[in-house]
């Protein structure tokens, strides 16, 4: 059996891990078999379920709480256990970590994979350091992939990457009235009410703040609407008293982190994404899939809209407008069955594992 090892600092309910998660799901489990390094002692209902179906969960102490320890214990790992792996695949937003691949390099893992998932990282220092580290990450990886062509130019370069799209399970967020019916009556939305929403982390990248002005403008000319809000993050507090200062208490859904993600994009009409940066977001092909209209931020890789129904818009427009863009493209659309669509653009899931078996089979 062919040992595969994915290196990531966190397995929660974000983009990247949800990628992980679905290779992990996915793989033939007669011929490959999946463990995972974390930079965490987080347990997880993913970390929960890897172990539960046989995967070994390893952890090393944070890179942000002791360089100096982490790089210690990363070397004790792939000198105890860099043989049992075929191939490392590592998972991340930028290569100022890329320390466990040097350490995969040094200790003799064959397929040693760099997989990008964003296309920015914040602060000077970080993005200086991403960039010093270019040269070191082409001469000890095997493999370079992407999640968009701009996450590929931003992390590697003018080195080349094969882009490996953030394909999802199709069948499981295609559109059902039912479902939606059933969803909508469960979290006691009126009838009429045109719902907006949203997936991701509170965090500065997501733009949650900028996200809230533009409803607060909507609901004005749509005074039953709502905006759903997924995800936890540091600066949920910041996102909720925001809501109660604009007296939208009552009208934004803070829903925390969920299961069901699938079933409440089935509650809602369209989908909002006025990100800073992003890489592919792993939740804008789940929209597309669902049926659902998106607005999104120009900042947004180009590549992440499959269909018509998704459009951009800059982040230098005021939250009214896009609060009129909003509503033209509500007005304008008829919720159907997009899963065919998606799927013809490449982002099933059985597509991206057929590509991912051929790498981690790869002979160096």
């Amino acid at each position: 059996m062919t040992r595969i090892l994915f290196i990531s600092q966190y397995l929660n309910h974000n983009g990247t891990e949800a990628f992980m998660m679905s290779v992990f799901r996915g793989l033939d489990r007669t011929r490959f078999g999946v463990d995972f390094l974390l930079y965490t002692q987080q347990e997880s209902d993913y970390t929960r379920e890897v172990e539960a179906a046989g995967g070994q969960i390893y952890r090393v102490t944070s890179r942000r709480e002791s360089p100096m320890r982490w790089h210690r214990e990363l070397n004790a790992f792939f000198r105890d256990h860099g043989k049992e792996y075929h191939a490392v695949h590592f998972c991340g937003n930028s290569l100022t970590s890329i320390a466990p691949l040097w350490y995969a390099y040094r200790y003799g893992v064959p397929v040693r994979i760099s997989h990008a998932h964003s296309s920015f990282c914040s602060g000077l220092h970080n993005r200086l350091m991403h960039k010093a580290k270019r040269c070191l990450a082409k001469h000890i990886t095997t493999h370079h992939l992407a999640c968009s062509t701009l996450a590929a130019r931003w992390y590697y370069g003018n080195s080349p990457a094969v882009v490996i799209p953030n394909s999802i399970d199709i069948d499981k967020f295609r559109y059902n009235p039912a479902v939606r019916q059933d969803m909508r009556a469960a979290l006691d939305l009126p009838a009429d009410a045109l719902v907006l929403g949203h997936v991701g982390r509170f965090t500065v990248e997501k733009n949650h703040n900028f996200l809230i002005d533009i409803f607060a403008a909507f609901v004005r000319r749509h005074p039953s609407a709502r905006l759903l809000l997924i995800g936890q993050g540091p600066l949920l507090q910041q996102a909720k008293d925001k809501a109660a200062c604009l007296g939208l208490t009552d009208s934004v859904l803070f829903l925390g982190q969920r299961q069901d993600v699938a079933q409440l994009m089935q509650a809602m009409d369209l989908f909002v994404m006025p990100s800073i940066f992003e890489g592919l977001p792993y939740v804008l092909i789940e929209a597309q899939a669902a049926g659902l209209p998106c607005l999104l931020s120009d900042a947004i890789n180009a590549d992440a809209a499959l269909l018509e129904s998704s459009q951009f818009m800059s982040l230098s427009q005021e939250a009214m407008q896009w609060s009129d863009q909003a509503d033209r493209m509500l007005q304008h659309y008829e919720r159907h069955d997009t899963s065919t669509e998606v799927a013809k653009a490449g982002y099933s899931l059985e597509n991206t594992l057929t590509m991912l078996t051929n790498i981690y089979a790869t002979q160096p």
